[in-house]
């Protein structure tokens, strides 16, 4: 059984396919307990169409794919707030907006291409076993800076997280720290694509801290949870795509989406248990 579960990981590329995706299970889980708690799934997948458009500007021009898809992620996360507080729109109204000209300005760029297809499958999908060692700098410098600005804001960022009208009546930065939480969704998002794509990023950035929240509804041990369920996914996932020759993407995703099943049917379970107990 020993064998079976480590012997892909005597591949470096799947070592730091491993390295990688657990690094990015970890930022998920800080972030995607704020996306489950406030219902912020949607903003979640503009901002992952409109990285799409960095990715692809990035590749077109020759520049850093991370830098590229940040830049157009932190307009989208900005963006929304602008047009909220300025236009008086719906958020989902901005973001409709925002994320349908994006991709379609990604599509566009991608498409004066040579190796359009190849480029927009990459993107699409990920390319997981492709991590390579400076990609780990920049998903661990993410992880670092996440932790470290949550550490330091975490009593105000949670205020306003939950109540923003009070934190406002308080006289905290309300809108400041509201576009700190999207530009953190945003990096979350962008250090991930790489690994499972722009189709199933966001589920990895959700399902785990989803499948949290079955059992708590308290930040830190849903937000610990969220990284345990995480790390089971990416790790099953990869033995499924190694030993079933599978996409690595989305099987981590399929053994995200499994755990939440298992994770509902556990919880449905105790709670009938407790109702006749």
């Amino acid at each position: 059984m020993i064998e079976f579960v480590l012997e892909p990981f005597q591949f470096a590329f799947m070592s730091r396919a491993l390295a990688g995706t657990a690094m990015i299970a970890l930022l998920s889980a800080m972030i995607g307990t704020f996306v489950v708690l406030k219902g912020l799934a949607f903003i979640g997948d503009a901002i992952a169409h409109t990285s799409f458009s960095g990715l692809a500007l990035a590749i077109l021009v020759g520049m850093n794919l991370y830098v590229g898809a940040l830049i157009f992620a932190l307009v989208t996360a900005f963006g929304v707030t602008f047009l909220q507080r300025t236009a008086k729109m719906r958020s989902d109204t901005a973001l409709a907006i925002m994320f349908t000209g994006a991709f379609s300005f990604g599509v566009i760029l991608l498409s004066t291409m040579p190796n359009f297809a190849g480029d927009l499958s990459a993107l699409l999908l990920g390319s997981v076993l492709g991590i390579r060692v400076q990609e780990l700098y920049w998903i661990g410098g993410a992880v670092i800076l996440t932790a470290s600005i949550l550490a330091v804001t975490w009593d105000h960022f949670v205020f306003v997280s939950f109540d923003p009208v009070g934190a406002e009546a308080a006289g905290l930065p309300v809108t400041r720290l509201q576009m700190l939480l999207l530009g953190l969704i945003a990096t979350a998002i962008v250090v991930s694509i790489q690994a499972v794509g722009m189709i199933l990023v966001v589920a990895l950035l959700i399902t785990p801290a989803a499948t949290a929240s079955l059992f708590t509804k308290r930040l830190v041990p849903m937000m610990m949870s969220a990284a345990g369920f995480g790390l089971v996914a990416v790790s099953v996932g990869l033995l499924m795509s190694y030993y079933l020759s599978a996409p690595p993407g989305a099987t981590i995703v399929l053994a995200a989406t499994l755990t939440f099943a298992a994770a509902l049917a556990v919880s449905s379970a105790r709670r009938r248990l407790l109702q006749f107990g």
